[in-house]
């Protein structure tokens, strides 16, 4: 129904962004990770958008790209994934490392956002595993070999992105989660991190 929309920013917070489109206020879904890159209040801003109607629900889920929008489209056909978990794994992950722990079958990595325990990723794998391919002219093939990562990169955005949606700010996130790694290790439980995150932050 939206391809996109393009507006004044009026207020956002970690999961929601308001737009003022020729004024018309639009109340826009987003994650932390669209959140992160919102600009500041008054400043225009694009967002592709995806309209869900279902039951009790009439929504409009944003995205900064196009890619992310049709990827969330997708994954809501995935048994036991709606369009808050749809948006959660779309905001912590990027669509190249999705479509690489989907390749790899890696529901380790998958398993990592907020929300998605092990048999939901497991099933994401299974019926995403030729799609994916499809919508980014890759083959899954390509991802047989784990792509070399930091480890502590990943569990800086895991606890960043953890934060953000607990309503933290951004920049406040950011350096808890810096400091924490200085005194954690990065092979350290996602859960321990995030719990002494938040008793820094309080």
């Amino acid at each position: 129904m939206y391809a996109y929309l393009r507006g004044k920013l009026v207020k956002s917070d970690p999961s929601h962004a308001i737009l003022d489109v020729n004024g018309v206020g639009y109340t826009i879904k987003i994650s932390a990770g669209c959140f992160s890159k919102l600009p500041q209040v008054g400043k225009e801003v694009q967002l592709y958008t995806s309209f869900i109607v279902r039951e009790n629900l009439q929504a409009l889920y944003g995205f900064f790209a196009a890619e992310e929008r049709d990827v969330f489209e997708v994954l809501m056909n995935v048994s036991g994934i709606g369009p808050k978990l749809a948006l959660s794994l779309v905001g912590h992950m990027t669509l190249t490392d999705l479509q690489a722990a989907v390749g790899r079958s890696d529901t380790k990595a998958i398993s990592r956002v907020p929300g998605v325990g092990k048999k939901t990723a497991e099933r994401l794998i299974v019926e995403m595993r030729d799609k994916l391919p499809n919508m980014f002219h890759k083959s899954a093939a390509e991802y047989a070999v784990p792509i070399p990562s930091d480890p502590r990169s990943q569990a800086m955005q895991d606890v960043v992105g953890a934060l953000v949606n607990l309503g933290y700010h951004h920049a406040q996130s950011l350096q808890t989660a810096k400091k924490i790694l200085e005194k954690h290790s990065e092979k350290e439980d996602l859960s321990v991190l995030i719990r002494e995150s938040l008793k820094m932050v309080k």
